[in-house]
């Protein structure tokens, strides 16, 4: 009997259920990544003149590394240049307290335990994974959903806390990629696509017409079972 987790390389070798969980599961991630670092949250209060020495500044678009500055447009309004470099904040000024670093530390979780799953996820579009390396995927996505969601505690910082703040860009698209790494957690560990069985009638024939001719080495890479 053949080993269904020895086989080599072809596409989709558990079928077209895998392609949605990589989908959504890339999809956040690329959300995730389209942040600039300083379009995270809308701040509006007294820290807006003591960033900036800018009395008639009426809000920053901030972020927990950096913060953009709003500019007069032709029409005299304030607005986001989004051409305009972000600055980075002067510590003397801007209180960077435990909330603001443990927020930074569960960001940085999300994206590592998001990436690592969407790098492997994407192998089971050629590779056959055994039921715990896709588990296994699945707990990577959850467990990165989780700490995203954590990282929301920013919004509590000493920052806005004493002004006001309202989510921007960057905490709409960490709120894609929560959901779209939940659901595909979810579509990996509610099922396991069993691999389909290559044709292997091709090969059997040739094997029984040539009994002693010498076995060449395996081409394929097998996927590690991660336990």
């Amino acid at each position: 009997m053949v080993n269904p987790y020895s086989m080599k390389w072809r596409c989709l070798p558990h079928g077209c259920y895998t392609c949605m969980p990589t989908l959504l599961a890339t999809v956040g991630w690329l959300a995730t990544l389209t942040e600039d670092g300083c379009n995270y949250a809308i701040v509006e209060g007294a820290i807006v003149t003591e960033v900036t020495t800018n009395p008639s500044m009426p809000f920053l678009e901030v972020g927990m590394n950096q913060y953009r500055e709003a500019s007069l447009n032709d029409n005299d309004t304030w607005e986001i240049d989004y051409n305009q470099l972000c600055k980075y904040y002067n510590e003397d000024v801007v209180n960077i307290d435990g909330v603001w670093k443990f927020s930074k530390i569960m960001s940085f979780l999300a994206l590592v335990f998001a990436g690592a799953a969407v790098l492997l996820i994407w192998f089971s579009s050629c590779f056959i994974f055994s039921p715990n390396t896709w588990k296994w995927v699945g707990c990577e996505l959850l467990t990165a959903t989780v700490f995203k969601l954590l990282s929301y505690s920013w919004l509590a910082t000493s920052m806005c806390r004493d002004n006001s703040c309202s989510i921007s860009y960057g905490a709409k698209a960490d709120i894609v990629a929560c959901v779209t790494w939940f659901i595909s957690g979810v579509l990996v560990l509610l099922r396991y696509p069993m691999p389909k069985a290559a044709n292997n009638n091709a090969s059997t024939a040739n094997e029984s017409t040539n009994t002693d001719a010498t076995p060449s080495e395996p081409s394929a890479i097998e996927m590690p079972d991660i336990t």
